[in-house]
């Protein structure tokens, strides 16, 4: 009878290449000295990488790897370290769902490797809805996944701090506020710039005579292009202009009908130029960015050697968001004289740096958010406001405005004397929504922070919500903290409190729906401090003579809402609800926080809390 010793190497190697990674270091290479050594070459290894990982970090240098001679790398190697952190991150996740002591802590374990995670944390997103704690799985995976995501783009604005007047790396610094609702999706910084590559190419393919053109003729060509192919502008101006997607660039390239701001079709057009040989930057012009175009040293935009050497650059301007047609300077000084600005009207007139448009960029989400918030009489409307394309509408739009924030700190100066202007309002929504980012803040943030403060001309204090330093202990220990239990020991108290965790309730005064996630029998002073910012407090009693009465002891609940994780709900105001129909999906997703799954039969939500209420 032959055996696999009879078969030439050519089809043991053709062989292994169907065999999984996991059984052939356990299962083939122990075999014989020979298997062993087939089951070590190099291109086998390469790919194994190729199919057991999407997802690298940037320290493995990956795409130069794979052009590489195989032999040059140590593939096995590098299979088996990205193993290893996929099983770590698999551990770190277990713990988090397995108690809250220590959650903060683990997980930025895992968003500390990065992309190196990403593979394991997207199958987690996707878990099957029969696993056991298929909410809470989804959840944290979601959290880590779009905190590493987080970290990369304020990484990106990092970079800024050291060159603050680069015209440089437009497209990732743009790009860098998609990472911030990119959740699940491929369209990260890296797509971005493909996206643009492929662009350029497109282009090449499709217009022909290129090197034939001078800069001015190549730049026409491009932005008509553009505007004929519909990537720039966007339909309907006065209905969409303040729509979340138009501010974000990688929305405006993967989207179909491709909508932007000016400043987004501007950033368009340039990163395009740039790839196509020309020098090109986003003019920050007030009130609609523009576009510049640069002739080559020693010639015109006509192509023209320049009579002077020594002198400046011949610029043009374009409109790639509402024109196919050069923009003439002219024009561009009246508006200017319009606006009443004549004194300094050339500083509006020159490229600007990189941080500029992103700051303009930043400021432009913070507009649709509070023109999403205005829009108060039109539920359709600000729904297609807030519409993206993944992700729940209205924590997309907390989440861009948390990166217009986080861009605000990064590409300012710390010598300017208003870098903290709006540091307590970030550290507020900070701690109380995105405390998994403490890891980005203390990379990225702390240096600025203690930059600023050591140089400051007079110093003074700094505490509370005005302090990064106090804000990260704060939550340091809170992640350290040992449960506090909670206990229906006597008949009182389960007679007192009637509803349990993960009980539904619709609130009788407000109309919102809710999930209980904690209660207390005795009034709401032994709540924890951070929920006491709700909207309902015990009542004061006064007496016909005008004297305060003991307040009678009600039953409080912490609930979770769609928008909020930290309310606490009088008994007395909570309808409890039994049709799954009436909850919001949005309230599936944050559930996750602090319940395993969602049981249909009785429309509650399975405890993760059993540290806390070991009784409900």
């Amino acid at each position: 009878m032959p055996s696999l010793d009879d078969f030439p190497d050519e089809i043991i190697r053709h062989v292994l290449w169907f065999v999984s990674p996991e059984d052939n270091l356990g299962v083939i290479q122990p075999l014989s000295r020979r298997f062993y050594h087939l089951g070590n070459e190099a291109l086998l290894w390469r790919h194994y990488c190729r199919i057991s990982f999407t997802y690298w970090h940037p320290d493995h240098d990956i795409e130069n790897k794979f052009t590489a001679i195989p032999s040059s790398v140590a593939w096995k190697s590098l299979w088996i370290t990205r193993k290893r952190s996929t099983t770590k991150v698999s551990r770190l996740l277990d713990g988090i769902l397995s108690t809250k002591v220590g959650q903060l802590r683990k997980l930025q374990q895992i968003c500390l490797l990065g992309y190196d995670a990403k593979d394991y944390l997207l199958e987690q997103c996707h878990v099957d809805e029969s696993a056991e704690d298929v909410l809470a799985r989804r959840y944290y995976a979601n959290s880590a996944l779009d905190s590493i995501h987080r970290g990369i783009a304020v990484d990106v604005w990092s970079k800024y701090q050291s060159n603050p007047l680069s015209t440089r790396g437009l497209d990732r610094a743009l790009g860098a506020f998609d990472m911030f609702v990119l959740h699940d999706q491929p369209q990260d910084l890296d797509y971005i710039s493909r996206s643009f590559d492929d662009l350029a190419e497109r282009f090449r393919r499709e217009v022909p005579g290129l090197e034939d053109m001078s800069t001015r003729e190549k730049a026409l060509a491009l932005v008509r292009w553009l505007r004929a192919n519909n990537l720039t502008g966007m339909h309907d101006p006065d209905r969409n202009y303040r729509n979340l997607r138009n501010c974000l660039i990688g929305h405006a390239l993967s989207e179909d009908q491709h909508p932007s701001l000016p400043l987004i079709s501007s950033a368009i057009f340039c990163c395009v130029a740039e790839r196509l040989g020309m020098t090109s930057a986003c003019c920050s012009f007030p009130t609609h960015a523009h576009a510049t175009v640069f002739a080559p040293p020693g010639m015109t935009l006509d192509g023209v050697e320049e009579d002077n050497p020594n002198a400046e650059l011949e610029s043009m301007f374009l409109d790639p968001f509402g024109s196919d047609e050069e923009v003439t300077l002219l024009d561009l000084r009246m508006k200017l004289a319009e606006f009443g600005w004549t004194q300094t009207a050339d500083a509006f007139l020159k490229a600007s740096p990189v941080v500029v448009i992103v700051q303009r960029a930043a400021q432009n989400i913070k507009g649709a958010h509070a023109e999403i918030h205005n829009t108060t009489d039109n539920e359709g409307r600000v729904s297609e406001m807030k519409r993206l394309r993944t992700g729940h509408p209205d924590l997309n739009l907390e989440a861009a405005y948390y990166s217009s924030m986080w861009a605000d700190l990064l590409t300012k100066r710390t010598s300017s004397l208003h870098w903290d202007a709006n540091l307590n309002s970030f550290l507020n929504r900070f701690a109380l929504s995105w405390s998994e980012d403490a890891w980005i803040v203390e990379k990225y943030l702390v240096p600025l922070y203690d930059a600023f403060v050591n140089g400051q001309p007079q110093q003074r204090q700094r505490d509370g919500w005005e302090s990064v330093h106090e804000i990260l202990a704060m939550l340091r220990n809170l992640d350290n903290r040992r449960p506090t239990v909670s206990r229906r020991y006597t008949e009182e108290i389960r007679t007192r409190v009637r509803y349990k965790i993960g009980q539904v309730f619709k609130h009788k005064r407000y109309g919102y729906i809710g999930i209980i996630n904690g209660w207390d029998a005795a009034g709401t002073a032994s709540l924890p401090p951070h929920y006491h910012a709700g909207e309902e407090t015990d009542d004061e009693i006064i007496s016909p003579n005008g004297s305060y009465l003991p307040r009678p002891v009600k039953t409080f609940y912490t609930c979770l809402r769609p928008t909020v994780d930290r309310l606490r709900v009088s008994q007395d105001n909570m309808e409890i609800i039994t049709d799954p129909s009436l909850i919001p999906e949005t309230l599936f997703y944050l559930a996750g926080k602090f319940f395993k799954r969602f049981d249909r039969d009785t429309c509650t939500f399975v405890s993760n809390l059993k540290e806390y209420y070991p009784d409900d």
